[in-house]
């Protein structure tokens, strides 16, 4: 980052110029969705996917009853067992002074009822249609045949949904289990004496959990011990106890609950296969030109609201699925039914807020100008094109083909990738801003904390940082103790942004002085304070939260920068340039020796990691076999790969579910997808290609900044440079995501234990791929210097 500011990154493009690195970056984007289009159309032939799993035409049940648990939870959570409490109740619903449950509560018998003519409503529905048919057939109204034709299709429709929801009790009361279900729990209230009201409250709580379909029943119902002998009543419920039938209940009653949104997702997902190439390639020629636009001089407020605007009418013509939508609910960006219903809420809350932004872009104008810009590397918004391409590739045949548990991802994928490109573009139009208030933040932070060192002592700055340490790991780690995808994300957020200050303050000439001054341990142990100060809380909350993964490539991360840390304090020692490259070389290396020993010696204290060592040592004799089944696919596949639509992701067996490839290939085994699809010479080329396009990115950030704090001017004012901890940004986060494809591409081949990580760009996962979109918005494009840039 001291290299000096060479005259070709400020040649702009000038008027009537062609401007190479520009164009040259267009043609290279378009020829990646060149090649990449005609592939899209290989998964469109059978939009009915993989037995038929997109095919669904069942019939649906409406009228369900809302959910039952918090009313439940609220009258006698507190007096359940803590496992029961703890899973199926919210600490909101728990009331301290709970009721004995001597019966079965109201609330459970109205929904119970409201269930039963649930489900019979469509058998009601059918009976009568098909009275309708017979009184025509007698009269004679019509064409027999094709009556008769319309009955068979009523009965062939509706045997499915008997069978499929158990509606084969008396009188088809409602599905089977359910009233099984109803039946001994009442039973069970009856003859809990034993156990008192501990086993009565665990009882409700269960029936209440198998109406609402919740997933935690079977598991739940086993493990509190209730009632598993027989009685008499239906004929069907001699044959289930009660843990079986609260467990089948709570399937068919999920499954009554998702059948509307599940059709709804089989028909978007049938469209998606017809035109995701299309979108993917609309998408891609979108984003570029906004790109370009946020590197011309202007506002870059009416920038981001032009950026929303334009990926809000991208959801509503694609019908993209609003990616937050709680419990994989499914919201898309248009309704099926045509192009004049008013588009859904998150479209319109969208486009007001792009109508804010721009109101707002008229009294800011001044306070946030964007000065001109240029690509910070001529593959840069290509690599990216390619990235995503196979990305979203490799999940719709995943989707078509694979595990049916996963048939929707490429649709969730959708809005993943839709909000990925908003965020880009927005960053993209932010950037300058944002680097601006960034570095003062950071550079206020910085003197404030000098300055508290200096009056207070360095004992008492200790100890109070000592005290910030653990209530910021604790505090944390409890809040994100259940969202590792959350956790993980910002733990790299929180260490790209750490080191990135350390190094960007490391660049002020007071500290370059002290830097020289004295040579003793102690003095390098003050100047890596800082940074030895954002890795200790990194490694803290994520062992708090228990994620090694994205532990592991922290501390890769982390010691290559405090290696370049220990070797930029040499150079300003010594002033040598080679011997300072050939130390941070030599510690770095040593690093990842040092973490991968330890990573084999301690591991087994942890059990995920334990379970992997093992899997790593003997896969084929281990309790966990993902691995042997990776290293199966890999050693299968042909040198070429199977091809998109041909791959065997299920394996070649007969049997029922998918037994071939992990369930989580989509993420964690994104490279071992890579290989079956495309075949190793092609997934090699993609893994180098993306650490080659990374390492570009950054490569001539150099040119644009010395790295360091100062004042340059920009529209006929001196303002702090933006670019400086931009690039430095830029710099960390590429070291880390080289990492994080190093880790994942080694658990793929067996070399290290963990994976947990997905392929950047190109694997299955939002925060994931919202982060790494940020971070390329704000790597992509580098400021042109003035020809007066110094302050």
């Amino acid at each position: 980052m001291t290299t000096a500011i060479r005259p070709s990154v400020g040649a702009g493009p000038t008027s009537g110029a062609i401007h190479w690195p520009s164009l040259i970056e267009t043609l290279l984007a378009l020829a990646a969705i060149a090649a990449l289009f005609p592939l899209y159309q290989r998964l469109a032939f059978d939009d009915a996917g993989r037995g038929g799993r997109f095919a669904d035409t069942a019939i649906s049940v409406s009228g369900l009853p809302e959910r039952v648990l918090p009313a439940l939870c609220a009258a006698y959570g507190a007096l359940a067992e803590p496992s029961v409490r703890g899973r199926l109740c919210r600490s909101a619903d728990l009331h301290s002074a709970a009721m004995q449950p001597d019966a079965l509560p109201s609330v459970v018998v109205d929904a119970f009822a409201q269930a039963a003519r649930a489900f019979r409503r469509p058998l009601a529905q059918a009976e009568q249609r098909r009275a309708e048919l017979r009184l025509q057939q007698r009269e004679g109204l019509g064409d027999l045949l094709a009556l008769d034709h319309a009955i068979e299709s009523i009965d062939a429709e509706l045997q499915p949904y008997i069978e499929r929801y158990s509606l084969t009790g008396r009188d088809r009361t409602g599905p089977l289990p359910l009233a099984c279900s109803f039946e001994r729990v009442s039973l069970a209230l009856a003859q809990a004496s034993e156990r008192g009201d501990v086993a009565r409250a665990n009882a409700v709580l269960l029936l209440g959990a198998a109406l609402d379909g919740h997933g935690a029943t079977p598991s739940l119902a086993t493990a509190a011990l209730l009632p598993a002998h027989r009685t008499s009543g239906e004929a069907g419920c001699a044959s289930l106890a009660l843990p079986d039938a609260l467990s089948a209940a709570a399937g068919l009653m999920a499954e009554a609950r998702q059948a509307r949104v599940h059709a709804a997702k089989n028909e978007a997902m049938r469209d998606l296969l017809h035109t995701a190439g299309w979108e993917w390639a609309a998408w891609m020629v979108l984003g570029l030109a906004l790109i370009k636009l946020s590197r011309r001089h202007g506002s870059s407020l009416a920038g981001v609201a032009l950026a929303i605007i334009a990926w809000a009418l991208a959801a509503w013509v694609g019908r993209v699925p609003w990616p937050f939508a709680l419990e994989r609910a499914f919201d898309a960006g248009r309704d099926a039914s045509g192009w004049l219903e008013l588009p859904p809420s998150f479209v319109m809350a969208l486009l007001a807020g792009a109508a804010l932004v721009l109101l707002s872009a008229i009294g800011l104008q001044k306070h946030l100008p964007s000065a001109p810009q240029t690509p910070a590397s001529r593959i840069g918004y290509p690599g990216l094109v390619v990235a995503t391409g196979l990305g979203w590739l490799v999940l719709l045949d995943l989707s078509a083909n694979g595990n049916v548990g996963n048939r929707y991802l490429a649709l969730y994928h959708q809005g993943h990738l839709w909000f990925g490109m908003l965020l880009l573009t927005v960053v993209a139009f932010l950037r300058q801003p944002l680097g601006r208030v960034l570095a003062w933040s950071l550079s206020t932070v910085g003197a404030l904390m000098a300055g508290l060192r200096r009056r207070a002592g360095a004992v008492a700055t200790t100890l109070a940082g000592a005290a910030l340490t653990i209530a910021l790991v604790a505090s944390v780690g409890i809040a994100l103790a259940n969202v590792p995808q959350i956790s993980s994300e910002l733990g790299r957020l929180w260490l790209i942004v750490g080191a990135s200050w350390f190094f960007f303050l490391r660049g002020d000439p007071l500290l370059q002085r002290l830097a020289r001054a004295g040579g003793s341990p102690g003095s390098l142990l003050r100047y890596l304070g800082p940074l030895l100060w954002v890795a200790l809380v990194l490694v803290g909350v994520q062992v708090v939260t228990r994620d090694m993964g994205p532990l592991l490539i922290a501390s890769y991360g982390a010691g290559a920068f405090v290696a370049a840390a220990i070797a930029y304090w040499w150079h300003q020692r010594s002033g040598a340039h080679r011997g300072a490259f050939a130390l941070a070389m030599a510690l770095f290396v040593s690093w990842i020796l040092a973490i991968t020993f330890a990573l084999f010696e301690l591991g087994p204290l942890h059990d995920v990691t334990a379970g992997r060592l093992e899997n790593l040592a003997a896969p084929l004799a281990s309790a966990n076999d993902q691995l042997a089944l990776v290293s199966w696919f890999q050693r299968s596949a042909p040198p070429q790969g199977f091809g998109v639509g041909s791959v065997p992701w299920c394996g070649y067996a007969s049997a029922l579910g998918c037994p071939g490839v992990p369930a989580q290939i989509q993420s964690d085994y994104t490279f071992t997808a890579l290989v079956g699809v495309f075949g190793w010479t092609a997934a090699w080329a993609v893994t180098i290609g993306c650490a080659i396009w990374l390492h570009r990115l950054i490569r001539h950030h150099g040119r644009a900044t010395r790295g360091e704090p100062r004042l340059v001017a920009a529209s006929g004012r001196m303002v702090n440079d933006d670019q400086a901890l931009l690039s430095w940004l830029g710099i960390t986060w590429v070291a880390l995501t080289l990492c994080q494809l190093a880790v994942t591409v080694a658990g793929n081949l067996a070399v290290l234990p963990l994976t947990g990580v997905t392929f950047p760009f190109v694997s299955f996962g939002m925060t994931s791929l919202a982060v790494n979109m940020a971070m390329l918005g704000l790597a992509l494009s580098v400021n042109v210097p003035s020809r007066s840039s110094r302050g």
